[in-house]
């Protein structure tokens, strides 16, 4: 009888009150813990070390790096990892954060005879790179580019693959020289986002009658979801309709204060809910509004949009990446220019004419109802990890030092250390869906 293939996901974006990535694992714990087939584990930065079991499924904390109190924490002990991938000798492992994870990861899985994939969870060159320093230098925001776009190609174009949850993302990375991307676009709990938890009592709550149409900006509130230019936006709907305009905001991060300042300004019109911690009450909001924006131009998937697609919200989102990629195909609401807060002003007051926001949203839901789905989404993926453990695993892992210069130097010391206290596993061969494959 061939044992279940064992599946370790790592991932330094995974916190305790992350958004998509962190849903993105908890449907992937519920879903793959259910599958005799399959043993899987997920490495989880944390504050301790602890081992819980999930059904069939492990979660082992590790302790990790608090990174500047912003909610994460880092895995960067390479030793730690490894007699964890040790003990439980994978098949896959899956990176699912860019910057140093990848290189500790390959590190720590020296040996082993498992693949290595990476999920594109981040569009971190252009988030993260370019757009913090497009205002105060654009030359030296496409010089952070190209170095960002050179760490992808040399940590995720190392990986036996990438998945990436849009077509235009995976269309991107190979276009920037990253091979080898399969695309697995994510899903939605659509019995949880659904038009039926429409709730009149919440809107009477923010003064919302049967006619009136709801904006909700509910994400992290930070200049990355273009949040000042929602704020700019508002004040420009509200002089050109001449009245009372509905805002509900869900959210926390960085920039609260604006919206702070907008509902201290615009009482009863302008509602700040802060963050929600229970998903119920988020599918409750979303189900009770009439419109969602969501404005970042660099959602590698836009799991918030989708939510809001499937609860039959009309979105106005960007025209950029996964979310414009969304609107083309669904038809189901109003793109925009990115940080343009008159555009944005334009699609809202398109969508408070009676009856178009409505229109819009049923036809979202409908869409949401036929492509968002995480059966399919982790069928897809299991696809791609056993096509990924059958190709030939003959090429070893580079020489640590070689790929990290002084750093990656001392790692390689440390890992030789390591390697002399455990023998390295013995090869053998089995057979998952017809294929022959190392194990």
């Amino acid at each position: 009888m061939q044992r279940p293939l064992r599946v370790v996901d790592v991932n330094n974006f995974f916190s305790a009150t992350g958004g998509g990535v962190r849903r993105y694992h908890l449907e992937k714990l519920q879903a793959l813990s259910e599958d005799p087939n399959l043993e899987y584990h997920v490495v989880v930065p944390s504050d301790r070390t602890e081992v819980e079991r999930y059904g069939r499924a492990t979660i082992h904390h590790l302790p990790a790096t608090n990174a500047l109190g912003s909610g994460y924490r880092f895995l960067v002990n390479p030793l730690r990892l490894r007699r964890l991938l040790k003990r439980i000798q994978p098949d896959v492992v899956e990176v699912g954060s860019p910057y140093v994870l990848p290189d500790i990861v390959r590190f720590a899985a020296r040996g082993l005879d498992c693949a290595i994939v990476g999920f594109w969870h981040a569009h971190y060159p252009v988030a993260y790179a370019h757009r913090p320093l497009s205002r105060r230098s654009p030359k030296l925001a496409k010089a952070a580019e190209r170095m960002a776009w050179w760490w992808a190609r040399r940590t995720y174009g190392r990986f036996d693959t990438t998945l990436a949850a849009a077509d235009c993302v995976r269309s991107t990375l190979e276009a920037e020289g990253v091979p080898g991307v399969s695309y697995t676009p994510l899903g939605v709990d659509l019995a949880l986002f659904t038009p039926t938890r429409r709730d009149t009592a919440l809107r009477r709550t923010w003064g919302a009658g049967d006619r009136d149409v709801v904006m909700a900006f509910p994400h992290r509130l930070c200049e990355e979801k273009n949040l000042s230019a929602m704020v700019d936006a508002y004040e420009i709907v509200r002089e050109a309709r001449g009245e009372r305009v509905l805002l509900v905001v869900a959210g926390r991060g960085p920039d609260e204060a604006l919206v702070q300042d907008l509902a201290a300004r615009y009482p009863g019109d302008v509602h700040y809910l802060g963050y929600l911690p229970r998903r119920e009450d988020m599918a409750r909001l979303l189900a009770s509004v009439d419109i969602v924006a969501a404005l970042s131009p660099t959602e590698t998937f836009g799991l918030s949009a989708a939510e809001a697609m499937a609860a039959g919200n009309a979105l106005i989102g960007s025209e950029e990446l996964s979310v414009g990629e969304m609107l083309r195909e669904s038809r189901a609401g109003v793109p925009v220019a990115d940080g343009d807060p008159r555009a944005i002003a334009e699609a809202w007051l398109e969508l408070l004419q009676p009856g178009r926001a409505r229109l819009l949203g049923a036809r979202a839901h409908t869409f949401a109802n036929r492509h968002f789905s995480w059966a399919r989404t982790f069928e897809r993926i299991v696809g791609v990890y056993e096509a990924t453990t059958h190709r030939s695993q003959a090429d070893e892992v580079a020489p640590v030092a070689a790929t990290s210069g002084g750093w990656g130097a001392g790692v390689a010391r440390l890992l030789a250390d390591d390697e002399q206290k455990g023998a390295r596993p013995e090869r053998r061969t089995r057979k998952i869906g017809g294929g022959r494959r190392s194990a």
